[in-house]
């Protein structure tokens, strides 16, 4: 049986960095990295970049996001995402866009959500979104 491909959140890669807890996330994310299942898009990517804190972590933090396999955000992919935030505010959701296109770009290419968010997890139940949530 094939492992599971993953799209790791920016909100996993943020705790992921923190030099103190988030111990399970973390050995979780480090043996997916090692086996080569954790891809990203640049939604993702533009989300943790933002928050480097000096020129040297912004570019540092580029270049490993660099050599993760990249998920394309297509213009069919953003109006995807689109069509599913309307669908999630039909069940009164609303979702951050930035979620709604990583969500659909999970879907898409039927990857594993990785998160912190409860967004998430929210919109799990309205569609067909698998996730693994590290919340505590």
């Amino acid at each position: 049986m094939a492992q599971e491909r993953i799209l790791l959140d920016s909100s996993g890669w943020i705790c992921y960095f923190r030099p103190q807890g988030w111990e399970d996330l973390k050995a979780a994310v480090q043996r997916a990295l090692s086996e080569g299942r954790i891809y990203t898009c640049w939604v993702v990517k533009a989300e943790v970049l933002v928050g480097a804190k000096d020129e040297e972590g912004f570019v540092t933090l580029l270049d490993n996001l660099r050599a993760l396999p990249e998920i394309p955000v297509t213009g069919k992919l953003w109006e995807a995402a689109a069509r599913l935030g309307y669908s999630m505010r039909r069940q009164g959701l609303t979702i951050p866009l930035p979620d709604l296109l990583i969500a659909q770009a999970a879907m898409e290419g039927n990857f594993v959500l990785w998160h912190i968010d409860e967004h998430f997890e929210r919109m799990s139940r309205y569609s067909p979104l698998q996730t693994r949530s590290f919340l505590p």
